[in-house]
């Protein structure tokens, strides 16, 4: 179908301004015309689908995907294959992944390295966000390099997962210098990573093996306090900052009290 020529007739166009019953034109995989009793020329070799009591929806983007992830001694099911076939599937066009380096490893060589799991297996157009699991100057010197030659434009850093991927305060508050000065976009992983251990140590030492032990070692005041953290550095360099997968309700009280401040 991308390399045809289609007609999309009669159903309701979901826009994210307004819904209207319109046909869709498409051409080589490309939006041409939306509008009323479109009649586009030839009619020969033109696919017609009739979508009349149909809505006709634009593909969905999944902004934080984790496929073949190999993460302390396990790996995510979904390879980029499968994982995106099955977002196909449920009307998801495209995908956002994540290239993670170990601390002190090359945030390039993690980027490629993902980049060729993905390439020759993708259903769908995807991208990459880089994660910043360290800091020094060689970091921001590659952080620069992928936005300006590899079409990069966010980094995550995570303040959970203790000696794996997170970083200090010192470290979150140089990446978020060096995303505002690049244009990226700063995201976080906000939990307090050193509670988290300790909350897990507790878990163990009372027999609590069972994945029940992961949500009692994070009780909800780990996400808000680092929350608010990363917010109140963000906020000292004056950079925009993404707080992904908010879990709790006090977590994003912190993040709305934030927005009304302006923050």
């Amino acid at each position: 179908l991308a390399r045809q020529r289609l007609l999309i007739k009669g159903g309701k166009v979901v826009n994210d301004d307004c819904s209207v019953v319109a046909d869709v034109y498409v051409e080589d995989g490309v939006v041409q015309q939306v509008g009323p009793n479109l009649n586009p020329e030839p009619p020969t070799g033109l696919v017609v689908l009739d979508a009349t009591n149909k809505l006709v929806i634009p593909g969905g983007i999944d902004t934080h995907t984790h496929m073949q992830f190999p993460f302390m001694g396990s790996r995510s099911k979904d390879d980029f294959y499968t994982g995106t076939k099955a977002a196909i599937a449920g009307g998801t066009t495209m995908i956002i992944d994540f290239a993670i380096p170990q601390k002190g490893c090359s945030l390039i060589e993690a980027f490629d390295r993902w980049k060729s799991w993905a390439d020759p297996k993708v259903c769908c157009d995807y991208s990459l966000h880089v994660a910043v699991t360290w800091w020094s100057k060689k970091v921001k010197e590659e952080m620069k390099t992928l936005v300006q030659n590899k079409g990069i434009n966010s980094f995550k850093m995570f303040m959970a997962y203790k000696d794996v991927y997170m970083v200090d305060d010192g470290e979150l508050f140089a990446a978020f210098s060096c995303c505002k000065e690049l244009g990226a976009v700063a995201q976080v992983h906000a939990e307090n990573g050193e509670l988290i251990v300790q909350g897990a140590k507790k878990m163990l030492a009372m027999g609590i093996t069972g994945p029940e032990g992961h949500e009692l070692c994070r009780p909800e005041e780990v996400e808000a306090e680092a929350t608010q953290r990363a917010i109140t550095i963000a906020n000292a360099v004056n950079c925009p900052l993404y707080v992904v997968h908010v879990m709790s309700k006090s977590a994003a009280k912190v993040i709305s009290k934030a927005r009304r401040e302006g923050k």
